[in-house]
């Protein structure tokens, strides 16, 4: 676990972040229980020796592209596993972060383990995300939403805004087809309230993959017949 350590502390500073030694024991705490859940329930088909870099670190990118303020709503739509929620949380402990999965066990995995970490502010919620974007308890209420390789940006995009507040933003984390998926969708994200999407790129640390993050601000309110059913 020193190694791993080490390579989480040295990769959150190249992210320029700062992470405390408490903060890097609950994430190595989080990590190992993963990978004891794994065994039995899969939670990740990532291999554990990449755990801290696709996971961790990986989940940590998304905070290139906000800055939280005190109280702060954050949903992950798709934790699976508690990415990239559970390590957002964890940096950003004045943060509210709820943790969205349509798969009970991967909602209550998340946000126990989570929880039995020191990670104290993390809920999770078992529903679906078009679901959840209907319910005026939560539809257009959170400051940032963000998802990790859930769907197609299209599809994702009409899940992820009716739930971000006017001012708030989506954030969308993807792999290197991202251009693909961003093809055509502009005037569903002018639709839906969003900006035009801009794309951040940034190298994962100690590694040669790129991360691309897809932002898109909420500058109006949703129609109410997003999103569609389906």
């Amino acid at each position: 676990m020193d190694n791993e350590r080490q390579e989480l502390i040295a990769g959150a500073h190249e992210l320029g972040l700062s992470l405390s030694e408490q903060q890097a024991t609950s994430l190595l705490q989080y990590l190992e229980a993963l990978d004891v859940t794994n065994r039995s329930f899969n939670l990740t088909r990532i291999p554990r020796s990449e755990y801290v870099s696709l996971h961790v670190l990986d989940s940590l990118t998304a905070l290139k592209t906000f800055s939280a303020t005190p109280g702060a709503r954050i949903l992950d739509i798709g934790t699976g596993g508690g990415f990239p929620g559970v390590p957002l949380a964890a940096l950003l402990p004045d943060a509210q972060v709820m943790l969205l999965d349509s798969t009970a066990k991967k909602v209550r995995f998340a946000a126990e383990t989570a929880a039995a970490c020191g990670i104290s502010n993390c809920t999770g919620m078992h529903a679906r995300a078009e679901a959840l974007g209907r319910d005026p308890k939560h539809r257009e209420r959170y400051d940032i939403v963000v998802s990790r390789a859930v769907a197609a940006f299209g599809t994702l995009i009409e899940l992820m805004l009716p739930l971000v507040r006017v001012g708030g933003r989506a954030i969308a984390l993807k792999g290197a087809r991202f251009e693909e998926e961003l093809s055509g969708v502009a005037e569903l994200v002018r639709q839906l309230g969003g900006s035009e999407p801009r794309v951040q790129t940034i190298r994962l640390p100690g590694s040669e993959i790129d991360r691309y993050l897809i932002v898109v601000e909420k500058i109006r309110a949703t129609p109410g017949k997003f999103p569609h059913h389906r």
